[in-house]
């Protein structure tokens, strides 16, 4: 017969163990308190935190009652965009505008800040509440001037849940934290003009499976210093329409008009101990529907790429509300990130808007090829010098998802940039700006390559527009 350890079992062997092993310093554990004795030297080693997974466990160091910290993530005092970038977001809010949809930011206060009563002095890190709440706080008020709307989640701070807001040894929300956000999230939407607009469905939430973590900073533990701190154990929700209508399940579906965009933390998974049920919480206490599209392990905008790639997306019929979810260490301050998504708000470009295309099959793509896309050479040459419209890159092989694109300006400048998608986020279809840079303003563009950075053998088509 075949047993199979629950993380319960696996748990109570673990603390069985740590009580029954002999210690390696007597003396050291004599003094060992709140699990001191599991900690080890490597955790305030630079080196420690070179190379994979470890780099974004930088610097983990302990905190109260088995909680552990990030110094870099959970223990930072800054937070915002950059000055330079605001004018970009502010680009993409009127984009969205433009097709009549309002964007909301939901913006994730720290573990630091919503825990700082388990953060120890002697190990604080540099962390100063007071100077880390200010900068968050401004960060809120720099993406509402923007034109976005935001909630003000610093209530959570001084208003926090009876339960743990974040999990002791994990970077995700618990479900109780999801759930604390969800309702100031809605109290806030339902006072927005955009409310009445929404189509009203009725949700219930319930008790769903007690759910575990090991916890992404206890495997950071394990991986330094050879011990844990086990599992933690809390409450699991899930939510379900009100009334059960057999019938609305053959119905013709409306097109959605609230879509969830964002992390882990939003993400709807197929594991119930991994969903924390933060869709399922805004439907409930905004009596709506919504599509979720966060994406685990998709970055700081992924999930924005997937949904406006998708399917679910059209520019003729879009939704009415984007709520975006994003821990607030993600500073929005990536210029791609503005090149690749106001294009893809606007969609694959007609032929009536088309200036240069190109359609080509390859059968295999080769690492460093430099493969010409477009040109504007020759007798047909187009005067493009100040055009600011973008590339529209359409790649068969949706698992090419990583390439430079190189556009050549005929004053000798060169715009290169580097795509690349998690591994989550799908591939296929790309969009891309035309740099707005001093250097290529008034430069004429003669020709745009793609460069892969990795070998297929994989017959692929490639198809580029240059849009309006």
């Amino acid at each position: 017969m075949r047993y199979v350890l629950t993380p319960f079992m696996r748990y109570t062997a673990l603390l069985f163990a740590l009580q029954l092993a002999p210690s390696a310093n007597a003396a050291a554990d004599s003094d060992c308190t709140d699990l001191d004795c599991l900690l080890c030297p490597a955790m305030q080693d630079p080196d420690s935190y070179l190379e994979g997974n470890m780099k974004l466990m930088r610097e983990l160091t302990p905190g109260k009652d088995r909680w552990l910290f990030r110094s870099e993530v959970d223990l930072t005092n800054s937070f915002g965009m950059p000055r330079n970038m605001t004018s970009e977001y502010a680009r993409l809010i009127a984009a969205l505008a433009d097709k009549g949809i309002e964007l909301g930011m939901i913006l994730q206060p720290t573990r630091g800040l919503m825990h700082r009563d388990k953060v120890r002095p002697d190990r604080a890190m540099g962390f100063d509440y007071e100077q880390a709440r200010n900068n968050y706080d401004a960060y809120l008020a720099q993406l509402r001037h923007a034109g976005a709307l935001v909630p003000d989640l610093t209530q959570l701070l001084d208003h926090p849940p009876q339960q743990e807001y974040f999990f002791r040894r994990d970077h995700h929300w618990t479900s109780d934290g999801a759930r604390a956000t969800a309702r100031l999230v809605a109290d806030y939407i339902l006072q927005q003009p955009i409310y009445p607009q929404l189509s009203n469905k009725q949700y219930l939430t319930e008790e769903g499976l007690t759910q575990y973590k090991d916890g992404t900073l206890n495997l950071a533990l394990g991986s330094l210093c050879g011990n844990d701190f086990g599992f933690q154990y809390v409450p699991g929700y899930r939510t379900v329409p009100a009334v059960n209508d057999v019938n609305a399940l053959f119905d013709e579906q409306p097109d959605p008009e609230v879509i969830l965009l964002g992390t882990s933390n939003s993400a709807a998974r197929d594991e119930e101990n991994k969903q924390f049920n933060f869709d399922g919480f805004l439907k409930e206490y905004l009596s709506i529907d919504l599509l979720n599209f966060a994406r685990p392990g998709a970055g700081e905008y992924g999930a924005v790429v997937e949904y406006l790639n998708s399917a679910s997306y059209s520019p003729d019929s879009p939704p009415k509300l984007i709520l975006w979810e994003l821990p607030a260490n993600y500073t929005l301050a990536d210029p791609l990130m503005y090149r690749q998504l106001i294009p893809a708000i606007e969609g694959q470009c007609a032929e009536g808007e088309t200036v240069l295309s190109k359609r080509q099959e390859r059968s295999s793509l080769k690492a460093a090829e430099r493969i010409e896309l477009l040109s504007n050479t020759g007798a047909g040459r187009r005067s493009l010098g100040g055009y600011n419209g973008y590339l529209d890159i359409r790649i068969g092989d949706r698992d090419v998802k990583d390439f430079y694109i190189i556009v050549y300006y005929d004053n000798g400048t060169r715009d290169k940039v580097w795509i690349r998608r998690e591994a989550i986020v799908s591939g296929g279809q790309y969009y891309l700006e035309l740099s707005k840079a001093a250097e290529f303003r008034n430069a004429n563009l003669l020709s745009v390559f793609m460069e892969p950075t990795e070998t297929s053998q994989t017959p692929t088509t490639l198809e580029v527009r240059l849009c309006r």
